[in-house]
């Protein structure tokens, strides 16, 4: 039988016949239009039934850590020239926030689950009524981040941080999200393996 491709554009668990014919094995869809409670539960079940597993696996577990050091280096950038001051002033003394409510629904379920591999919890309420759901009392609250959290940077912090220090936090910036994508390809690539060796089909 030829492989067929479905792609699903919402969150959620298709039970598929395994190779005796018994429908029990749950695969997860990835799309990110599903209300983020729910994203959050599917990142969740995924990781409880198969985090251990992907953990066994070296090339994602290499790019975990790799993602890790990215990330570490990207906020010591942005301590380093000014940006997290400057962040923290436009939203203590000018009531601004880069963080809205809506934010949160540009992650997928794939992202969610790399916060979950790492070891971060996420949040089961938002803090904040008109903030993303990942911001709390002292700022983004997951270590994965989407691209756009990741690379947006304000007209303030273009006035007030020399050109020469956004590049060097734009440099940090791309190695970031460049691991970032490599891995949620490796998790995906891991997932659909496991979606071929108990279905004829795939569904994300």
């Amino acid at each position: 039988m030829n492989k067929k491709s479905i792609r699903p554009q919402r969150a959620g668990m298709d039970e598929v016949k395994n190779a005796k014919g018994h429908r029990n094995i749950l695969i997860p869809r990835m799309g990110v239009d599903f209300p983020i409670e729910e994203k959050i539960a599917q990142a969740s079940d995924i990781h409880d039934r198969w985090g251990a597993l992907i953990c066994e696996d070296k090339t994602i577990m290499h790019l975990l850590n790799d993602y890790r050091q990215a990330v570490n280096n990207s906020w010591e950038t942005m301590r380093h020239v000014g940006i997290v001051r400057e962040c923290t002033a436009c939203a203590v003394e000018d009531g601004g926030s880069c963080c809205g409510k809506g934010i949160e629904d540009k992650f997928d379920v794939v992202l969610l689950l790399i916060n979950l591999l790492m070891g971060r919890r996420l949040p089961k309420v938002r803090f904040f009524s008109d903030g993303c759901w990942f911001l709390g009392e002292k700022g983004c609250t997951i270590i994965a981040r989407h691209v756009i959290c990741v690379n947006y940077l304000c007209k303030r912090l273009y006035r007030n941080i020399a050109l020469d220090q956004i590049q060097k936090v734009q440099w940090a910036m791309a190695q970031e999200t460049d691991l970032s994508f490599l891995l949620e390809e490796s998790i995906k690539g891991w997932l659909w393996a496991l979606t071929d060796r108990h279905s004829p089909e795939r569904i994300f």
